[in-house]
């Protein structure tokens, strides 16, 4: 970097400042240190090397206002695909001289046998997606100011002045240039191809960073009354109201206004800089894993839906600004109506949020609005994002999926949508949730409070340190490969003017569902906070000394490093003590010392409020937990009655908590192995006990047997109650469980919220009678099957014998 060029990267600094995204952020991009490297860009102008130098800087990489020195020639080390706008320079001529560049470099690959890097870098000012031109509209400033990615220098001066602290820089996988020439040779046709190619690779980019250009909200409405269904819902809606078309019109814009976002990108901008100031202040760091895989289905022209876990309102926040800064559109949010209140409502609108009501029933205009309203998002190609849960989790658990909005979301794709739709499960998880205080006020019966600006404003003044949070990227879910698969002719029932309801609608939409929870599930996020939760929760008295709960935490992640529960979770990096340290500062765990050492422990508080963050992973130990508890409770066992035992309950895990394990006798089988493998349980003639139940390793397969507690708890209440009064209507033996439920937590202090939540029971009810574990006789009541007995005495038999009487004697 030349003198000159170093006074002006100083001078510059304040005024640009990079947002760096990279293609793979773990293996520096393939670019290996000892080649050369030129750089590839849509312009090569000197702005946009100052910004790639800082980017450079940051990586390691070399300068591109340094020559490439091979062989003892000098080359530039920058060139552009497109020109500058310039009277001095015309398409044609830029084209000839960038592809004799291109050759030259080709040429001394050839010559030199040394092979030279070839990096395409996209830089943008700004992420302003652009607006639809209206021809009725007059010229605006902000029109002539534009972040054109061509624009003359006297343009380049506006944009870096307003734009240049959101330069985005985006640095793809190495093109090799020896593989170009030992393929292709080199030629001037080779580097045609090779300068045409970076020209369709930075279009698509530049789609994946800014998206297609937004509508005015008023042409976007207007296109949207002018559609086959519209038209059709407004012909019904005069029809059973008895108004004219124009009134219909109006009624559909009320509905449309109350619906639509109102996308700017400006606020985006504001917001990025607003939360990235909140998450520094509250947060230690959010991680993001798994973000690559997201820029590559977008650059093949998927049409992505983000389908989130729902833990808090910070989810909206988090989850948009990560897309945001992984350089990829921020999608169009679909959010309750609660959340349109002054003045967030307007705020998330231009965000991108979009505004949908509980029910749809009773109204068919705003069903057939909604339907339009979405099935246009997708057509044009903007990112949507929706939560299958319908509402944020109270106990931490995944919530039965709401399928109305992947159903929409099929049937959009029933209109004729010639993309493919991809759904993207989204695992988010918290070492803090700000709401998590009232969650367990609301399942013991409190009224839901009302979101306004007062509690706006409250949060923003507990802000505090609130650890990491983290945002796991699941397997993309394609739905066309559904569709093909689940419902081969589903193109045939393409209608533009229908609301189309195949048969085969239902069960490939609650397929669907029920795949987007477990691959959710697939992602979970091993934390300081759930790791903490999952040991201390454990012990009776919520308390363990350090050294034990250290082990313990060991225990737990060498156990999902050995055998996973899937390639997707996330394991800490910090140590064990590290873990602890960090749960005291974060006020989540106490810690006491004596003379003999230190205590971990939890208050009553805490312990309540911790089960939460252990039930975001507990499904990653539910099959391990129950094989620890049936070696606990037996003085021996075998690995044919481990496999029966975790295929009994299996079902209604699944059920609850999404677990995708598929070969259950593989994988208890490959648990028992570590167990072996690590010391902790012997195998004599087939038969298999603990090693020693007063050694550390004993403890620990203890402790971890307890981690199913409550949820076999739950199991055998509902169980039991069956047979005790031989026969229960459904909804009373709902009630009885709460009931009973609420008991069992005064009489053994149990600490675990998901006792109060109907919804859960509910399902649990619908489960057991899904796997006939239940049958129902003529007069409505239910009844143990014998599957169904089995299933209660395996259950029953992993108890401890306190609860089992309480359970037993009950009612």
């Amino acid at each position: 970097m030349s003198f000159i060029n170093a006074i002006m990267y100083w001078l510059t600094r304040p005024f640009i400042r990079t947002q760096l995204v990279a293609d793979d952020k773990h293996n520096d991009m393939g670019i290996e240190a000892n080649k050369p490297v030129s750089y590839v860009l849509v312009t090569d102008s000197y702005t946009d090397r100052m910004a790639l130098e800082q980017a450079s800087k940051k990586l390691g990489l070399p300068s591109p206002f340094s020559a490439i020195d091979l062989a003892g020639k000098k080359l530039k080390r920058t060139l552009g695909v497109k020109p500058v706008d310039s009277i001095f320079l015309n398409e044609k001529s830029h084209i000839e001289k960038t592809t004799e560049l291109g050759e030259n470099l080709l040429k001394l690959v050839e010559e030199t046998g040394e092979d030279i890097q070839f990096v395409p870098v996209m830089i943008r000012w700004g992420r302003a997606p652009g607006v639809e031109k209206d021809t009725s509209r007059k010229p605006r400033l902000m029109d002539l100011i534009t972040q054109k990615l061509q624009a003359s220098p006297l343009r380049k001066f506006f944009i870096v002045l307003l734009y240049g602290r959101h330069s985005f820089v985006r640095i793809s996988k190495p093109v090799s240039l020896q593989k170009m020439v030992n393929d292709f040779g080199a030629t001037e046709e080779t580097a045609h191809k090779l300068l045409r190619v970076a020209r369709i690779h930075f279009e698509r980019q530049r789609i994946v960073a800014t998206g297609p250009k937004i509508m005015e909200r008023q042409a976007f409405f207007n296109s949207m009354l002018a559609s086959p269904a519209l038209k059709k819902a407004l012909q019904e809606e005069m029809e059973s109201k008895n108004i004219s078309l124009e009134e219909a019109k109006q009624n559909a814009k009320k509905l449309l206004d109350e619906i639509a976002g109102d996308y700017n990108e400006s606020y985006i901008r504001l917001g990025s800089r607003i939360l990235t100031w909140v998450w520094n202040k509250i947060y230690n760091g959010i991680r993001v894993h798994n973000a690559d895989k997201l820029r590559d289905l977008a650059q093949k022209g998927h049409e992505i839906v983000y389908v989130p876990c729902h833990r808090s309102h910070m989810d909206y926040l988090l989850v948009t600004y990560v897309i945001y800064h992984e350089g990829l559109v921020p999608p169009h949010i679909a959010a309750g109506i609660n959340l349109n209140f002054w003045p967030a409502g307007p705020i998330f609108r231009k965000a991108g949020a979009f505004f949908l009501r509980r029910s749809f029933k009773g109204d068919k205009l705003y069903s057939a609005v909604f339907r339009e309203y979405l099935s246009t998002l997708f057509a044009k190609g903007y990112p949507v994002k929706y939560y299958t849960e319908g509402g944020r989790s109270r106990t931490g658990r995944l919530l039965a999926p709401k399928t109305g909005m992947i159903a929409m979301t099929i049937q959009s794709m029933l209109r004729g949508i010639d993309r493919p739709i991809t759904l993207v499960p989204v695992y988010i998880g918290y070492e803090h949730v700000m709401e998590v205080n009232t969650y367990l006020k609301e399942l013991k019966g409190k009224n839901k409070e009302k979101e306004s600006i007062f509690g706006v404003f409250k949060a923003l003044k507990n802000l505090k340190n609130y650890g990491h949070g983290d945002v796991n990227f699941g397997e993309p879910i394609n739905l066309n490969e559904i569709l093909n698969d689940k419902a081969p002719d589903w193109r045939k029932e393409i209608s533009a003017t229908d609301v189309v309801k195949p048969s085969w609608l239902t069960p490939v939409v609650n397929h669907t569902a029920n795949r987007v929870m477990s691959s959710i599930n697939d992602a979970a996020v091993l934390n300081t906070v759930n790791l903490s939760a999952l040991t201390l929760l454990t012990s009776e008295s919520h308390a363990l000394p350090r050294v034990e709960m250290e082990s313990l935490i060991e225990f737990y992640v060498d156990l999902q490093k050995s055998v996973p529960y899937s390639k997707l979770i996330k394991l800490p990096e910090e140590t064990a003590s590290q873990i602890i340290d960090e749960a005291i500062l974060l006020e989540k765990v106490d810690s006491d010392s004596d003379e003999y050492g230190t205590i971990i422990k939890l208050d009553n508080k805490n312990a309540i409020l911790m089960s939460y963050y252990r039930n975001n992973v507990v499904h990653l130990f539910a099959i391990p937990a129950i094989i620890a508890a049936e070696l606990t409770h037996a003085s021996t066992t075998s690995l044919e009655a481990l496999q029966q035992t975790v295929k009994q309950i299996l079902p209604l895990l699944k059920n609850e908590m999404f677990i995708t394990i598929e070969d259950a006798d593989k994988y208890v089988q490959n648990i028992v192995k570590h167990f072996i493998d690590k010391d902790l349980i012997t195998e004599t003639d087939g038969q298999l006990s603990i090693a020693n139940r007063n050694s550390m390793g004993g403890l620990q397969l203890s402790l971890m047997s307890r981690i199913m507690k409550d949820t076999l708890q739950r199991y055998a209440l509902a169980f039991n109650r069956i047979q005790q009064v031989h026969g229960i209507q459904r909804g009373e033996l709902e009630a009885d469980c709460l009931k009973l439920a609420k008991r069992l937590l005064t009489l053994h202090d149990i600490k675990a919220p998901e006792y109060f939540d109907k919804k859960l029971i509910s399902s649990f009810v619908t489960s057991i009678k899904e796997q006939n574990y239940v049958s129902t006789d003529e007069a409505g009541l239910m009844h143990l099957t014998p599957e169904g007995k089995s299933a209660a005495e395996q259950i029953n038999a992993l108890l401890d014998s306190e609860i089992l009487q309480s359970l037993q004697s009950l009612g």
